[in-house]
């Protein structure tokens, strides 16, 4: 027969295993608090937005509304100055797919591939076409946007490849994004006319802007002509 001793040994096994995992049990909760959020502590505000931003109409037929700030006509304005603006097609497409240019500006359009394309460019709002020439590989061609607005480029040997040009005076002008937000960045205290252009011209509104400071939240969405601050 077995002594008391010996019977109660397992038992106190047992009962050291217990503290054993209550301890490890304290430990991990102990741990888990500490990056729990202390109470009272306020949150940072995040960084304002610079420039000009706010929200315009969203895309429609996947055209952008182009957002546009001219400036009072007593205020001063530099033009965008850079390379010849160029559009390339490559891969059976047209790079860039957007592009704004200044009024009075020329554009080009290359061929980069070894397949023939064309170019045809015309006038958004009225289907007028005022350009159509071939490009052959390594080929180019030139035109001279004078008239403000939008224009559809495409190719009519590859359907598929479409591009669009809005040509504005204005320096501060900008694609919004699908959704419709925008940010015109770099824009110098004044007053100024804001406009969008949409292909929908029941989406095209303007309305007058202030700017002072380093950022200046605008809505542009008919409707709701609030700044949204």
């Amino acid at each position: 027969m077995m002594d008391s001793q010996t019977l109660r040994a397992p038992r106190r096994l047992r009962g050291v295993a217990a503290l054993g995992v209550l301890t490890f049990l304290g430990a991990a909760c102990t741990d888990s608090s500490s990056d729990a959020p202390i109470e009272g502590a306020v949150a940072e505000d995040p960084a304002p937005i610079e420039g000009v931003h706010g929200m315009a109409p969203p895309a429609v037929g996947g055209t952008p509304s182009v957002v546009v700030l001219r400036p009072a006509p007593s205020a001063s304005a530099t033009g965008r100055v850079g390379e010849t603006p160029r559009i390339d097609q490559l891969g059976l497409a047209f790079t860039p797919t957007q592009l704004i240019v200044t009024t009075g500006e020329t554009v080009a359009f290359t061929n980069s591939e070894t397949i023939g394309h064309n170019v045809h460019v015309r006038v958004t709002d009225v289907d007028s076409t005022v350009l159509l020439v071939d490009t052959d590989p390594g080929g180019r061609a030139e035109l001279v946007f004078e008239r403000e607005g939008g224009y559809d480029v495409t190719c009519d040997e590859h359907p598929g490849m479409r591009a669009f040009i809005y040509v504005t005076s204005s320096p501060y002008a900008v694609f919004a994004e699908r959704d419709g937000w925008f940010r015109i960045p770099d824009v110098p205290p004044g007053s100024y006319t804001a406009s969008v252009w949409s292909v929908d011209p029941s989406l095209r509104i303007e309305r007058q802007v202030e700017v002072s400071g380093a950022g200046r939240e605008v809505n542009l969405v008919p409707g709701d002509l609030g700044d949204g601050r």
